[in-house]
């Protein structure tokens, strides 16, 4: 089971940045926005950015999807 802390910490060892400005978490709600490091692609989602929103579920569920489309970073 994940947390936060660990996805945002695989996020940044691959270079990506989380969007804040789009990107919102609450108890309910979660909706996040994951930007690639400039000029490359996640090799999950084959683009920029990789977008999940959850509006049921557990916040471990939320973060252990963050980090499936996280893991094996950008290329």
């Amino acid at each position: 089971m994940a947390t936060r802390k660990q996805a945002l910490a695989l996020i940044e060892q691959h270079g990506g940045e989380v969007d804040w400005d789009i990107s919102h978490i609450t108890a309910h709600d979660k909706s996040i926005c994951v930007d690639a490091p400039d000029g490359q692609l996640w090799k999950s989602s084959q683009a920029e950015s990789f977008v999940i929103r959850w509006c049921s579920g557990s916040a471990h569920e939320f973060w252990d999807e963050v980090i499936r489309m996280a893991d094996g970073g950008s290329e």
